[in-house]
């Protein structure tokens, strides 16, 4: 065999290695997304996940924070995503879509405290997170702020976001429909506003937690080692 075949063999090898090299990393799953609109108490239970004995925080995020946790002998990237809505596009084009196959689960942080003044809100971000996710990400939904007496549960919760999340879908079906008939964008699931938790590909569980007296937390703890 004369040097150049050689060479022409070791340069495929080697740009084999590197795109199975890529290829894993790619669809390495060790990402754990927390999201929530703003004022949700998201960041300081971010900061309680990481860093069991931290003080407690209280402000508003405009960057990323991304801590790496050993979970299970694993790294987990745990990344704390800013809650305001100027961030939206920005959380849908880098983490839901271009970095989606690194995305382990997705923590959706909910302040019960004020859900109901706040429903169509957090039903809106919820519903996006989930649609430009693929409907394929596991989702944990934290109801926050259990330590405040007008917090609801998070069966209330849950019940109430099902009913939203189907009076979303069936507005935007009906927003999204041409004049030919076809729709131009996909909706979150084609039941309209029967929408019902199960309709979904992905897991979207409920806890209640309070980042302030640590109530919960340790369930959020144990799902990012699911």
């Amino acid at each position: 065999m004369d040097t150049t075949t050689v060479a022409i063999a070791t340069a495929v090898i080697v740009v084999l290695i590197t795109l199975l090299l890529l290829f894993k990393k790619g669809v390495k799953k060790n990402t754990v997304l927390f999201v929530g609109l703003s004022d949700s108490g998201k960041t300081k239970m971010f900061t309680k996940i990481v860093n069991r004995n931290a003080d407690a925080i209280t402000y508003t995020s405009f960057q990323e924070n991304i801590v790496e946790l050993q979970v299970k002998g694993d790294s987990v990237h745990v990344v704390d995503f800013p809650g305001g809505e100027r961030f939206r596009k920005q959380l849908a084009e880098k983490w839901l879509t271009k970095e989606r196959s690194s995305l382990k689960g997705i923590v959706f942080v909910i302040d019960a405290s004020t859900y109901s003044k706040r429903a169509r809100d957090v039903a809106e971000f919820l519903y996006d997170v989930i649609l430009n996710s693929g409907s394929r990400i596991p989702v944990l939904s934290a109801c926050n702020k259990q330590d405040l007496n007008l917090a609801k549960s998070d069966q209330v919760v849950k019940t109430a976001l099902e009913k939203e999340l189907g009076l979303i879908n069936k507005t935007r079906a009906a927003a999204l429909v041409t004049t030919d008939g076809s729709a131009n964008r996909k909706t979150l699931t084609d039941t309209g506003s029967d929408f019902t938790w199960s309709d979904l590909k992905c897991s979207v569980d409920f806890v209640e937690c309070s980042a302030e007296s640590d109530k919960g937390l340790d369930a959020i703890r144990s799902w990012l080692k699911n």
